[in-house]
């Protein structure tokens, strides 16, 4: 029998294979909505698309506490992982030589639902190996990880990216994923698990319902992930088609600059927040300017690359802030055992998925297609986060 890792080399290889992950899932983030959109009828139904996705995912996190109760994380993980890495061949191969519509989006929605269970896995190691007293730095660290891959693989998609002959990327991602799959596979068997008792989903509600703290941070969490929608579906169709901006120029210029937020200020945040401040100050701030913001991007007339990348930089520095505090407030609220309440709060998230698209579909309807009421209600709907940071109890 192998001896257990220690928790250092742990957290080493759940960062490794988290980088893997994040590599694999922001390759084609960025070209997910016009591959999908090549196979629609219009651009509209694009965000059906989606919102169905978020559906499935979120009918899947709803069940995960039972699922890890059952088969453990390892085994999920690797199971989990293993058929990401088919599928986006399947992607890859039917979108090249067999473009079937049906088959391929339904290849696509299932995708969709792995890249968020793996999520989950990820997650739930994490939180098994972290402290209390550590928990910014710690999800400030993870969250970092995360975001230098999103940031560098829409750079590596553009340069791959020649007449969007999307398959490409989509089986670079599968090539990230089945290294990740490899390392938990082979390191992660003997580490030890342990049992908890699942709650009811009703009993878990009203647990929820019943802390201010928690419901509190879980809406801010669901607006955040209603940003990204938003703006993952909805910005590079309207810079591409609307803006006249090339999709190598979103990819590997303007993205990148975007995400770098995520990269320069989250662990200086966790660790503030953990140290001098709390969560409260700095969510209050990062939704302020998430608000401002985004308002701001319907004001913008010019195809700009550069002005693109400064004004979407901006947007996402409030979005860093939210981010990391989101994480780091909710995980000192829960620990190891509560797996009931991180998989509601990650329930919640795919709700966001597939409540925004579909409200991003009805704001275009009534706006007649023009994009830029979108960047201007999203920024509305940022602001209603303000009356539960500024209510939560200070962790400092």
């Amino acid at each position: 029998m192998s001896r257990p890792l220690s928790k250092k080399v742990l957290f080493l290889l759940v960062y490794l294979v988290s980088f893997l992950y994040s590599f694999h899932y922001a390759l084609p983030l960025y070209i997910d909505s016009s591959f999908v959109a090549q196979f629609l009828p219009t651009e509209a139904a694009v965000g059906i698309v989606f919102s169905v996705a978020a559906l499935f995912s979120a009918i899947i996190t709803f069940l995960y506490p039972r699922i890890l109760r059952r088969w453990g994380n390892y085994r999920t993980a690797v199971t989990t992982m293993g058929l990401e890495v088919v599928v986006l061949i399947a992607l890859a191969v039917f979108s090249k030589i067999f473009p079937n519509p049906v088959a391929i989006i339904a290849i696509f929605v299932f995708h969709q639902i792995l890249v968020n269970s793996i999520y989950l896995n990820l997650d739930t190691f994490v939180e098994s190996f972290s402290e209390d007293s550590k928990t910014g730095g710690i999800r400030g660290i993870f969250m970092t990880i995360l975001s230098i891959a999103v940031a560098v693989a829409p750079f590596m998609a553009g340069l791959m990216l020649t007449d969007h002959d999307f398959w490409k990327i989509y089986l670079a991602s599968a090539v990230f994923m089945a290294i990740g799959t490899l390392i938990i596979a082979k390191n992660f068997r003997s580490q030890n698990e342990t049992p908890c008792i699942v709650p009811t989903f009703k009993e878990t509600l009203r647990l929820i319902a019943g802390s201010h703290d928690l419901h509190s941070i879980i809406f801010m969490h669901f607006l955040l992930a209603f940003f990204f929608a938003w703006m993952i579906i909805y910005t590079p169709i309207y810079l591409n088609k609307h803006m006249g901006i090339a999709m190598n120029d979103i990819l590997s210029i303007i993205t990148p600059i975007a995400l770098l937020p995520f990269i320069f200020f989250e662990v200086f945040l966790g660790k503030l927040a953990d140290t001098k401040l709390g969560e409260k100050e700095i969510l209050t701030v990062g939704f302020i300017l998430m608000a401002v913001s985004t308002a701001g991007l319907s004001l913008i007339t010019t195809s700009s690359v550069a002005v693109w990348a400064a004004a979407l930089f901006v947007t996402r520095t409030g979005a860093s802030a939210v981010e990391v505090m989101t994480e780091s407030y909710f995980y000192k609220q829960v620990g190891p055992c509560d797996i009931h309440i991180v998989t509601f709060m990650r329930m919640i998230r795919s709700t966001a998925y597939m409540v925004g698209p579909l409200i991003g579909s009805l704001v275009l309807y009534f706006a007649g297609d023009d994009y830029r009421y979108l960047f201007l209600a999203l920024g509305v709907i940022m602001l209603t986060a303000l009356p539960y940071s500024f209510t939560i109890k200070d962790t400092r």
